[in-house]
């Protein structure tokens, strides 16, 4: 991450917006269908630069009635993306929307945009147009390359070529790309693996404020994540069998007819108990109760979950993997499968740790960290 040191010496330049020449900035994030931790960036990304007045433009259109609503529309000219038109096998859906689509989108987009100082990727370096000689990507996971380049597949040799044209664009866009952020040092590690590049930490906004640690805490171990097999929610129904006298609560989104939701919902034992329809205020109050957070996705590129736990006074326990491990400092347990799970989360409900001291740490990754270290970059590399 951004040392402290480096944040302090910019302190006196996002205080005092004169100090920033005003650039025109291009910020690309083209499909906000589903608000996550990607989403979660591009919303702290667009308020920091607006406090800094720049001259802001999004290529994308921020949806209504989400996080976005405290941004004046004023403050932003918002360019439109056309959506490609869904047909055929899903199979070539990323060839039809990236080398097709976006392809014969770009240079109409560029007429439009025109000449910019700097633009920023929050979603996917690929959609980058080219409208400015200084290119930036947040990066939260070189995920489709890194699959596409080694695909877990049968007839891998078939889906590397099937993926060629794709892994060449890709490659193509990460050597224009002047500047690479990233979410972790895990995704910092993969990024100098797969792309060959180095890239700047800048750990990515949790609003600690909306959760606080109630002042007594319960015996109970909460979840929450999107309900997708990724998240390994099957190891929760493990544990929590094991565990009967403990209640664990499953909190997240589902899709309507959801297989995955209706596999766990049919595995779960009466200690487990799911909640697809929870509202914020539901979730931190739930947080702020629970003495144990339980987080059993496998390779997480960073959990903006854990640390709103945390923020919350939860004792985190985690897959020993990816870059969530870099959250939980000495305040959390590490499992790396179903049987040492178990004893974390008997450990954690055991512990006397003061849940001030956790939310305490967790203020590391909060909103203002992330502007900070956000600012310091581009200063630093001359951008703003």
């Amino acid at each position: 991450m951004i040392q402290h040191e480096e944040n302090n010496k910019v302190d006196n330049a996002i205080s005092n917006n004169d100090s920033v020449a005003v650039k025109k900035i291009l910020v690309i994030h083209p499909y906000l269908n589903e608000i996550g931790g990607a989403e979660e960036v591009l919303l702290k990304i667009l308020e920091t630069l607006i406090e800094q007045k720049q001259d802001c433009y999004l290529l994308g259109e921020l949806p209504l009635g989400k996080i976005f609503d405290n941004i004046p529309s004023s403050s932003i000219k918002q360019i439109h993306y056309p959506s490609e038109t869904k047909s055929g096998s899903k199979r070539f859906q990323a060839h039809r929307r990236l080398l097709f689509h976006h392809s014969k989108l770009k240079g109409k987009l560029r007429k439009e945009v025109g000449k910019m100082d700097l633009e920023i990727s929050t979603s996917d370096l690929m959609y980058l147009i080219g409208a400015s000689k200084k290119r930036v990507a947040y990066v939260h996971f070189p995920e489709n390359l890194t699959r596409m380049q080694n695909p877990d597949l049968k007839h891998r040799w078939f889906w590397k070529l099937f993926y060629l044209p794709i892994t060449f664009q890709c490659k193509r866009h990460v050597k224009k790309t002047d500047l690479l952020l990233c979410n972790s040092h895990y995704t910092q590690n993969a990024i100098m693996t797969c792309w060959k590049r180095e890239a700047e930490v800048v750990y990515p906004p949790v609003d600690i404020e909306e959760f606080k640690p109630a002042q007594k805490k319960e015996q109970l171990v909460i979840s929450v994540g999107r309900f997708v097999p990724t998240k390994n929610y099957e190891t929760i129904i493990q544990v929590a069998i094991q565990l009967p006298n403990v209640k664990f609560v499953i909190v997240g989104r589902k899709r309507p007819n959801d297989p995955y939701y209706d596999k766990i919902a049919k595995l779960k034992p009466d200690n487990v108990e799911l909640n697809a329809d929870a509202t914020h205020d539901y979730i931190s109050d739930l947080l702020s109760k629970a003495k144990v957070y339980l987080h059993c996705m496998v390779g997480e590129h960073f959990g903006i979950s854990i640390g709103e736990a945390m923020a919350a006074g939860c004792i985190p326990v985690i897959h020993n993997s990816g870059g969530s491990k870099e959250i939980v400092g000495n305040y959390g347990f590490l499992y790396n499968n179903t049987e040492e799970c178990v004893k974390a989360i008997e450990e954690a409900l055991q512990s006397e740790t003061n849940p001030i001291d956790i939310t305490e740490h967790a203020k590391i990754f909060s909103d203002s960290n992330f502007r900070k270290n956000f600012i310091s970059v581009l200063k630093k590399k001359g951008y703003i």
